[in-house]
């Protein structure tokens, strides 16, 4: 084991002159790519940056992006990917909570990051990766790198040094930093490299954002093989595109987006004989979409995998030959499983005691091993209860059948998954309470056919307030959270909200109705 600094250094001993990373014309070899990304960690370090400081980005898929990943672990800095589709007031958060010092940022985010950089005191640089016109003050990042050294000085951190936060929605509202280390991201790639098929010569296309470690393993276990990346940014269109033409041997795909591509009238024109394996998860996939994705992809393999930020990425994939999409008589057929654990993840199913449950029994779903996160960034309480007994406990609810494949059965509380996005309810129940029209606010996942869940909220209108329709609610949320958090539908309702005995919200009471005729339950 090394650490993630050395992870593309020994790919460029190894693998000088094969191609490392395809983005548009920008083809980059192994050598090409980490000479760029030596001059980047040089660029960073000349700065003022030292090792430790948090330097965020905001970018769409790119070659780019790429180099920053590699980069900031070359510099011993630490990485924070962030989702692009976070509002003003979640930037904002995210850049306090982590004392951020360096900002990475691409024209598509100028507007929404000029309105929260003064708001940030501790951003010292930020760093425009292809602004035709940077404001005052900003650095070129082309720029950088032509003035800086290519000499490889990869940083001497420890094992357990913390290397990556992903900030992920937080269950109180506030968005929790996941701190992964060195050994979390070395073992994250050989896990995944080893569960699924990565070898010399295959291809990987980022087709999901690479702010998720969904996608973002792939850095850790392609240059181990020495295969290939592809960048893009998603559309349909493209995605069979660079399939055929740069002959895509495997790639990971949330549910919604096979949704997209299976649903796509033009896929009969695209070659995709080439793809060997399409990794889906992020939400639960209907079988209706998989049947038209196995008509679509004759040649590929399917592979179901479950993880979490807090595992370093997979934590169970359900392979290939549990793909029998047609459902038995009786029981639950094994696609309906997450998979069994992946080599480098323990699995247990407890109770409230964290004993563990017999075969069959549900329980809270549990994960250790040497790729469980070390810490939620400046959070000891949270982090000390999660990491109880040194398991992870996810707050998943589901059983283990006689061969180890786990079956989810319901979900953290509250959250919702819509289009492979994690979305807390408490986080948007906290912005439209309030609104002054709103005396109480439930917020629940709905079926939908195409994202999986939808969120809506259910209201109680204040007596005496001014009368308001739902558009009025929902625009109030615009600009407060992440348009992919706010609701897509809302009901009003008259009374007071179901509670349970500890006087909570009664969630799986309003839920119910919605679920009553659908094919998947939560």
């Amino acid at each position: 084991m090394y650490p993630a600094s050395r992870i593309l250094d020994r790919a460029v001993r190894f693998f000088p002159d094969r191609e490392a990373v395809i983005d548009g014309d920008v083809r980059l070899t192994y050598r090409q790519l980490g000479d760029r990304v030596n001059r980047l960690a040089n660029a960073l370090l000349g700065l003022g940056l030292v090792r430790g400081d948090r330097v965020a980005i905001l970018d769409r898929n790119s070659y780019r992006y790429a180099e920053a990943y590699y980069a900031c672990a070359v510099a011993g800095l630490t990485f924070m990917p962030l989702n692009s589709r976070l509002a003003a007031p979640e930037l904002e958060y995210i850049f306090n909570d982590s004392d951020a010092r360096a900002v990475l940022l691409s024209e598509p985010f100028l507007d929404v990051y000029e309105g929260v950089r003064s708001k940030a005191p501790s951003l010292d640089f930020t760093i425009g990766m292809d602004l035709e016109t940077p404001p005052r003050g900003f650095h070129d990042y082309e720029d950088m790198l032509a003035v800086a050294s290519a000499a490889a000085k990869p940083a001497d951190t420890a094992l357990d040094e913390i290397i990556q936060i992903y900030y992920t929605s937080g269950t109180t509202g506030d968005p929790k930093g996941v701190c992964l280390t060195n050994a979390n991201v070395f073992w994250c790639g050989v896990d995944c490299a080893t569960t699924l098929d990565f070898r010399l010569g295959a291809v990987w296309l980022h087709s999901a954002p690479m702010f998720h470690l969904a996608d973002a393993f792939a850095f850790w276990s392609v240059p181990m093989v020495g295969a290939t990346q592809v960048c893009v940014h998603f559309q349909p269109d493209r995605v069979l595109e660079l399939i055929e033409k740069e002959r895509v041997t495997i790639t990971s795909l949330p549910a919604t987006l096979i949704a997209l591509i299976a649903n796509h009238s033009d896929t009969s024109k695209y070659d995709l004989s080439s793809l060997t394996q399409i990794m889906y998860g992020g939400s639960p996939t209907p079988l209706g979409v998989l049947q038209k994705a196995e008509r679509m992809f004759p040649s590929h393999l399917f592979l179901h995998t479950y993880g979490i930020t807090e595992t370093s990425g997979i934590a169970c994939c359900l392979h290939p030959q549990d793909h029998d999409l047609t459902v038995p008589e009786g029981g639950v057929h094994r696609a309906a499983s997450c998979g069994p654990p992946s080599p480098l993840i323990d699995l247990r199913v407890v109770d409230a005691d964290d004993n563990d449950v017999p075969v069959g029994e549900i329980g809270e779903v549990v994960f250790g091993g040497p790729k469980i996160m070390k810490e939620y960034w400046r959070k000891p309480d949270v982090t000390a209860e999660s990491l109880r007994g040194g398991w992870y406990h996810t707050g998943d609810v589901g059983y283990l059948d006689a061969t180890g494949h786990l079956y989810l059965v319901d979900r953290k509380k509250d959250m919702i998954i819509s289009g492979a996005e994690n979305v807390y309810s408490v986080e948007v129940e906290n912005v439209i309470s309030t609104h002054p029209a709103v005396l109480e606010v439930a917020v629940i996942g709905i079926p939908h056919d195409l994202w999986g869940e939808q969120v809506h909220a259910i209201v109680v209108p204040r007596d005496g307030a001014e009368p308001v329709n739902g558009d009025d609610i929902l625009e109030f949320c615009r600009g407060r959270i992440a348009g992919y958090k706010i609701p897509k539908s809302l009901d009003f309702a008259a009374g007071p909200l179901p509670t349970t005995g500890p006087g909570k919200i009664a969630k799986r009471r309003l839920r119910d109705p919605y679920w009553q005729e659908s094919e998947r339950q939560i």
